[in-house]
């Protein structure tokens, strides 16, 4: 894990193990339009403490892309992710970009009602519809 002070991220990646075919896909795709994605993939070394990267990498973050999965839904290990994203979310600035992958609105709901209130991008439209969402949102 890299501990430069002065290093920042436009985007955290928060997914699930399931889920990391499409995390790291996205991130190489934000990647390679210049954004600066924090992604396990990428930050991580072995042997690294995970909580203290994903602290590191949150807290350098501009915003949080969740990627919300049948699999994610039933973790809790995202919920301090999904804690210190909330807590940013002060005077109306949206800190966290939900991305919907094989869940319905419904699923969400159920799992948190102020994520299913944030307009969310949908993988069912291919993941350059989400990248190009997500490069319109870091304008």
């Amino acid at each position: 894990m890299t501990t430069d002070t002065q290093v920042t991220w436009d985007f955290f990646v928060c997914h699930v193990t399931a889920d990391k075919e499409t995390a790291s896909s996205l991130a190489e795709a934000l990647n390679s339009k210049g954004l600066k994605v924090w992604h396990a993939d990428y930050c991580l070394k072995l042997g690294d403490s995970l909580t203290a990267a994903v602290e590191f990498g949150l807290s350098r973050s501009r915003m949080g892309i969740v990627i919300l999965s049948p699999e994610f839904l039933q973790q809790c290990w995202p919920q301090p992710v999904l804690n210190d994203l909330a807590t940013r979310e002060v005077n109306g600035k949206r800190a966290i970009v939900p991305i919907w992958h094989k869940v319905s609105f419904r699923d969400v709901f159920d799992y948190s009602p102020v994520l299913a209130d944030a307009v969310a991008i949908s993988t069912s439209k291919g993941l350059e519809y989400a990248v190009q969402r997500i490069m319109d949102r870091a304008k």
